[in-house]
């Protein structure tokens, strides 16, 4: 590839960046201004009306205006929208912008493009119950400690941040606890509205801004709310006479941010015995949100944002609220928001913002462990805890029982930081997992939902986290390291897979000459050759899936099979026989092909759980002969009853075979589609005169959807010739010659959010001219999302990377073959992505440091964002904590493989006499600080001193 020809052409839709919301418009509902509770959003509204909430034309029909939040898809459409009205408050980070409007406003912004929602910013209550009596239940032993083990730590090292009526920051079940304060009281004339903010103004931050026992907080009854809230979630009653023992973590620190505004409406408040009264707007959350994103960036180790507010009835998501985009950015940065579920008994509907589903919405049960009569519930609650007679600090030094989801949800607050303790380098989206996991299920008329259980979710039975090993039950992460060339009974390059239990459980190891494993060891096997995991038989356990591609069976050489390795409470393989797949056997198509020599049956698998849930695995067989046509290659797909052949040709199946196309040479897999490379494939170098095909490659994406013919359904190939694909075909790219998939969500206008697919191409064989001189096989990678649901949309991200151009670290020399290894993680799948959450590591084996030839480097990159706003390189000794120093020939770059917590990178070429691995947590290389690095090694840690390329593939 000639530089210069590669054009930074636009394209047409980019990877979603941190200015966009996630999905559906017109899901929440507008104020009238009369009423304290928004009304449901009308069905579709954003699709039918385009930007604006119907209902604000009927508000400002007569003259008027209307406080309106308006979301744009960059913060670049800012200033244009804010000319639509008077700004009310505007945001450091966020594409929102608060503004007072009338008719002409609206329609402004409606014709305004960039502009993605105008809703109502409405105001609401706390959530708690009113309806049955606030004092006099009998004291709750211990808030939120229901479930609680008292070996389960207190939630030291965390801090969760409350929004709510500010905090009585003095009082002593709270003192000393408070880390940081921020007050957002907007002032509204129309709406009577006066700030809470002890200066009066509607910003105030520092040390006593979110005091509820000064200003005029200090006056108002409702604004004890906070203080009992935070003392739920955090308080610390050792010592103190009266008081409840603690609240969940008593050991975290506390956030305090104040929400609320006075308001002196009776039209607002709902009545002259309940005016004045508190209520926070919209844009005030917001505001909060934003605070506590700027805190953690800067350092403090917030796990929660607590909001025990709310109003309106939801029964699906409503993503489109403006509130959305902060709660899924929070979520990118290890921050899960906990918001009550609301104290109207819907049966099936939360109000706002709990119905945001990258939040946490938490309902409410009795002490007796039944769902509360006020509780919302339904498909969008997440977790239930204890909300009835809950006793907990409020101003003045005295402590008080409060019923309502308000109480419940500052104890999955609490929760979150007792388990970031204990587990502190899991995703918050493992923790969100594990709480749902452990907890007890409680069971009410058209639903169930987990009730908080801290112990159950300390050692949760459920299925394993996406991407984590689990190979014993125990919920910690293990490992399995191969070494296909180890001798096992004195058989060279018999191959064995190493498992290194973590917790300190100790070590094992499998191979053929296993009784659990079919067949026996012999001089050659490459037994573990390829790796991948899934929970196959759905009890709970990691089960490994082992490629032998180079088994001979009988006269065949090099055959290949497959085995299926089943995890158990007693370890890997230690609850029965693994399932072994050899072609000739079984059944389906497994059975009804034949083991022929060379099909290299096992060289490339991939396993993992389709959308619904359902274990699938890949299997490559790039040796397969197809119609006399040699190494034209095929795969295995199967899932559940479906075992069926892949070969190009064959119905259902694109492409035509041709040989040495070695189709299924490399294989992934993600929950909505399957990857396929044929590095071998023949291609025409140009889209318009080329006539001679070079021998290039190519990938094929399928869906998990089965089409007529019963094969999962083709989605597109790609290859450099695709349209969207900045590169040229050239003989020996080898595009797809190795791939690796994650899954993501791709935002339309904001509008429409649909489940996609990243998928990373490694082309190893790339030549590229730099600086004037041609650098064959310096290699780059290819980087395609493809989404279903808008149409089918198949996009590059970026225009590929590579490294030189972009500012991104290093220069493309011959021979570095960048690309040669590659893996994709999305860390946090659920909400947008960041450059910290959906990241690729790129291995370049081939890579010279300094003088020292093939010493190899791991290029690390953001894909929210270009390749070189926040590319990382991982070196032996340099910052990204990998030790020792740059060894010649070690090709570090060869092995990878990323999990939503660390990235592991295999050394078989060493350093050691058996080869090596080493395991860093993301932060070192997506910034943070480095951690130290673990490194695994034959003779240390329980591992044998045996072998010869340990590290060349790891799980």
């Amino acid at each position: 590839m000639t530089r210069p020809k590669r054009p930074k052409r636009p394209i047409r839709i980019r990877v979603v960046i941190a200015t966009m919301t996630t999905v559906a418009l017109g899901a929440l509902g507008a104020l009238p201004s009369h009423a304290v509770e928004p009304r449901d959003a009308p069905a579709a509204a954003g699709a039918a009306s385009g930007p604006i909430d119907p209902p604000l034309y009927d508000e400002t029909a007569d003259g008027g205006t209307v406080r309106v939040n308006v979301v744009t898809e960059n913060r670049t459409d800012l200033s244009t929208a804010a000319t639509a009205g008077r700004t009310l408050r505007s945001f450091d980070t966020l594409p929102v912008v608060t503004l007072k409007v009338g008719t002409d406003g609206l329609d402004r912004l409606a014709s305004q493009p960039g502009v993605v929602s105008v809703t109502e910013d409405i105001a609401v209550p706390p959530s708690r119950d009113d309806s049955v009596a606030l004092t006099g239940a009998a004291p709750a032993a211990a808030p939120g400690r229901a479930g609680r083990a008292a070996a389960a730590g207190d939630g030291a090292g965390s801090a969760i941040a409350v929004l709510d009526t500010g905090v009585a920051t003095h009082h002593p079940y709270l003192k000393d606890r408070i880390v940081a304060e921020a007050c957002f009281s907007p002032v509204d004339a129309d709406s009577s509205a006066s700030s809470l903010c002890p200066n009066g103004t509607e910003q105030q931050e520092g040390p006593g801004t979110a005091d509820s026992e000064a200003g005029p907080c200090a006056a108002m009854a409702g604004c004890d709310h906070g203080t009992h809230v935070a003392g739920i979630a955090a308080g610390d009653g050792a010592g103190l006479a009266g008081a409840p023992a603690s609240g969940v973590a008593p050991g975290a620190g506390i956030v305090a941010i104040q929400v609320f505004s006075k308001f002196d409406s009776e039209d607002y408040c709902g009545g002259p015995d309940v005016t004045p009264c508190v209520l926070s707007y919209t844009s005030a959350q917001i505001a909060a949100l934003e605070k506590v994103m700027e805190l953690r960036q800067a350092g403090t180790p917030v796990i929660a944002a607590n909001l025990s507010l709310g109003a309106g009835r939801y029964a699906t998501a409503c993503d489109g609220d403006p509130r959305g985009l902060a709660v899924d950015l929070l979520l990118g940065l290890d921050v899960t928001t906990v918001v009550a579920a609301g104290n109207n008994a819907y049966g099936d509907a939360v109000s706002a913002p709990a119905c945001i589903a990258s939040a946490v919405a938490v309902g409410s049960t009795t002490a007796d462990d039944e769902l509360s009569s006020f509780s919302n519930r339904g498909a969008l609650l997440d977790l239930l805890a204890r909300g009835t007679g809950v006793v907990s600090s409020v101003p003045g030094g005295g402590y008080a029982s409060k019923n309502g989801t308000s109480m419940a949800a500052p104890q999955v607050a609490g929760a979150f930081a007792v388990l970031r303790q204990a587990f502190p380098e899991e995703s918050a989206a493992r923790l969100e997992s594990r709480l749902k996991a452990g907890g007890r299920t409680i069971s009410y008329t058209g639903g169930s939902t987990p009730r908080l259980d801290i112990t159950g979710a300390l050692g949760d039975t459920g299925q394993p986290a996406p991407g984590i090993t689990d190979f014993n039950c125990d919920r910690i992460e293990d490992l399995a390291v191969a070494d296909p060339e180890a001798t096992v009974g004195g058989d060279a390059r018999a191959g064995l897979v190493r498992i290194v239990y973590g917790g300190g459980k100790g070590t094992s190891e499998v191979h053929q000459d296993l009784a659990a494993v079919p067949g026996d060891a012999e001089a050659n096997d490459y037994f573990g050759e390829a790796l991948a995991t899934v929970d196959h038989d759905g009890d709970g356990c990691t089960d490994l899936v082992v490629g032998t591609p180079r088994e001979d069976l009988g006269s065949q050489a090099d055959a290949g099979t497959v085995d299926v390795m089943y995890g158990a409470s007693g370890g890997l393989a230690s609850g029965g026989a693994a399932e072994h797949l050899e072609q000739g056997t079984g059944t389906g198509d497994i059975l009804a092909a034949a083991s022929e020599a060379g099909d290299r049956m096992g060289a490339a698998v991939a396993a993992g759980l389709t959308d619904a849930g359902e274990p699938y695995l890949v299997i490559g067989v790039p040796g397969e002969d197809v119609d006399g046509k040699a190494d034209a290659g095929g795969a295995f797909y199967l899932r559940g009853s479906v075992n069926r052949a892949l070969v190009q040709g064959k119905a259902g199946v694109a492409g035509t075979p041709e040989a040495g196309d070695k189709y299924g040479s490399s294989v992934a897999g993600a929950p909505e589609h399957l990857v396929i490379g044929v590095p071998g494939e023949g291609m025409v170098p140009s889209r318009v005169t080329g006539t001679t095909e070079v021998v290039a490659g190519q990938v094929d994406v399928m869906a998990h959807q089965l089409n007529s013919d019963g094969v999962p359904l083709h989605r597109g190939s790609i290859d450099q010739n695709s349209f969207r694909v900045t590169a040229e075909v050239e003989a020996g790219d080898q595009f797809g010659a190795a791939v690796s998939a994650a899954p993501g969500r791709f935002t339309r206008g904001v509008s429409f959010s649909f489940p996609s697919t990243y998928i990373a191409i490694g082309v190893p064989g790339e030549d590229i001219t730099y600086g004037g001189a041609a650098r064959a096989d310096a290699g780059r990678v290819v980087v395609v999302r493809i989404t279903e649901g808008w149409g089918l949309l198949l996009n590059q991200v970026n225009n590929g990377y590579d490294q030189g151009p972009d500012d991104v670290v290093g220069s493309p020399e011959a021979g570095d073959r960048m690309g040669a290894a590659v893996t994709v993680v999305n860390r946090t799948p659920g909400p947008l992505a960041t450059a910290a959450s959906l990241v690729m590591a790129v291995g370049v084996p081939g890579e010279d440091v300094g003088t020292v030839a093939d010493a190899g480097a791991v290029s690390v990159f953001g894909l929210v964002g270009e390749p070189g706003a926040n590319d990382r390189w991982i070196e032996a000794g340099n910052p990204s904590g990998m030790p020792g120093a740059p060894g010649a020939g070690r090709k570090t770059g060869t092995s990878l493989h990323g999990t939503p917590t660390r990235l592991y990178v295999g050394m078989p070429y060493g350093p050691g006499a058996y080869g090596s691995l080493y395991a860093m947590t993301w932060t070192n290389v997506t910034g943070g600080g480095a951690q130290p690095v673990t490194t695994y090694a034959p003779g240390t840690g329980g591992l044998p001193a045996a072998g010869l390329r340990f590290g060349m593939t790891a799980r």
